[in-house]
């Protein structure tokens, strides 16, 4: 038994022996390693990662649409009296403007229609389902957490830098389009309802107006077939002639009509968004990296190469 213990025993000065003596096998099997890794990074798909960070936008680049609401909010309280509460708030403003830029940078469908768009730039190119998929997955939006100190962040990965830098350069510009029109429409929207609210308005008030003066018609009649004063008569006559009288309030009412009327102006400069981080081209790939490659695939040469090596020698001394 005392033998077997010492035939069993890992011989560590002869095993370095049998490997130097093998030392061309372990050359051998590091070259070829070295050689698969860098032949792999040569016809692996190669996946560069864009990143772009983004907060929301200053005042002077949503100007053109804030300028149109602060009208539409005179216009709203132009014949009441303003309270705190009516005023227009910039930070809110800017606030729902960016908002709806992330909602709308997350969202798949805005995505699906990117890429079909580029698609149909590109010669009519067809997206299968399955590429199409891949593509609307190329991208990642994550959301910033201020406790955390993150910021808003979307990613592209492309299969080249350059190709990468301009995707996601154009998908940010596509999505601030998409959010331009979608504020144009809402604008119209609450400008129509303003209009509709104040016509409502002013019909109230010339029901109201007209009321006041059958009534007032009505009294001066009764007194003049009673009393048959001539003075009496001849104001019946002048008011018949005037009509109703408008109100301070349907003034004012009419002249807002008339400008909402004409409708609000088309925002020429609209931008949702600030760069915190503009999506330029990566320096390194993310995938295949060629260091980590060369590392994991050398030592599997050495390995087996340590392996022939070793095996080799025994069948020698046999």
């Amino acid at each position: 038994m005392h033998s077997s213990a010492i035939d069993n025993e890992l011989d560590v000065k002869n095993c370095l022996q049998r490997l130097w003596h093998g030392k061309r096998w372990l050359g051998l099997g590091l070259f070829l390693g070295l050689a698969l890794a860098w032949a792999y990074t040569l016809v692996a798909p190669q996946k560069w990662v864009t990143v772009a960070q983004v907060t929301r936008p200053d005042l002077t680049k949503i100007a053109d649409y804030y300028q149109e609401l602060s009208k539409l909010s005179q216009l709203s309280t132009y014949s009441e009296p303003a309270a705190d509460g009516d005023t227009l708030n910039i930070d809110t403003v800017i606030d729902a403007v960016y908002q709806q830029f992330l909602q709308q940078l997350a969202s798949v469908d805005n995505r699906r229609r990117f890429w079909l768009q580029q698609a149909s730039k590109d010669g009519g190119k067809t997206l299968t389902p399955l590429l199409l998929d891949r593509e609307i997955t190329s991208m990642q939006f994550t959301a910033g957490d201020k406790l955390h100190g993150t910021v808003d962040t979307i990613t592209l990965t492309a299969d080249s830098a350059a190709k990468g830098s301009q995707l996601l350069t154009r998908y940010l510009t596509f999505t601030g389009q998409q959010v331009a029109s979608q504020v144009q429409q809402d604008l119209l929207a609450t400008w129509q309802a303003q209009v509709a609210k104040v016509e409502q308005q002013i019909t109230f008030e010339k029901a109201a107006n007209q009321a006041a003066y059958d009534q007032q018609v009505h009294q001066l009649r009764s007194e003049a077939a009673q009393s048959a004063d001539s003075q009496t008569k001849a104001a019946i006559a002048i008011l018949e002639q005037t009509g109703p009288v408008a109100s301070e309030g349907l003034l004012h009412d009419q002249a807002r009509l008339a400008v909402l009327l004409a409708g609000p102006k088309p925002i020429k400069s609209f931008t949702s968004w600030s760069y915190l981080q503009s999506p330029e081209p990566p320096i390194s790939r993310q995938s295949p990296r060629l260091s980590l490659l060369l590392v994991m695939w050398g030592l599997v040469g050495i390995i087996i190469g340590a392996g022939i090596a070793l095996t080799r020698h025994t069948k020698k001394k046999e």
